[in-house]
């Protein structure tokens, strides 16, 4: 019985440092390629849809992984968990470098 709680300790950990790559990731690879896509847009340059498409798609993964990483913490209460939720959703950008830079060393 030890044995396997310490393999459930160790998936556990494993599946929480891929959440937090997968995180960080997402976020700064979103920021930068939406960047760079509104750039290329306002210049009228070629390939700025693709770009902004797939900024969209890694905003996506930061939201749902941000919202997974919230919802799985223990530090946070119930409404905590809801207003990051939320804010998420409806505020993306803000929400997420706020809770990048400030936040989430006190989330996980």
């Amino acid at each position: 019985m030890q044995r396997f709680d310490l393999f459930s300790r160790l998936h556990v950990s494993t599946l929480q440092f891929m959440l937090h790559r997968i995180v960080h990731t997402s976020f700064f690879l979103s920021m930068a390629i939406t960047l760079i896509g509104a750039t290329l847009k306002i210049m009228h340059l070629s390939g700025a849809e693709t770009l902004l498409a797939i900024g969209l798609i890694a905003s996506l993964v930061f939201i749902v992984s941000a919202i997974l990483e919230v919802r799985s913490s223990d530090r946070l209460n119930h409404r905590e968990k809801t207003m990051w939720t939320i804010a998420f959703i409806f505020l993306n950008g803000f929400a997420g470098l706020t809770y990048m830079l400030i936040a989430r060393r006190r989330v996980i």
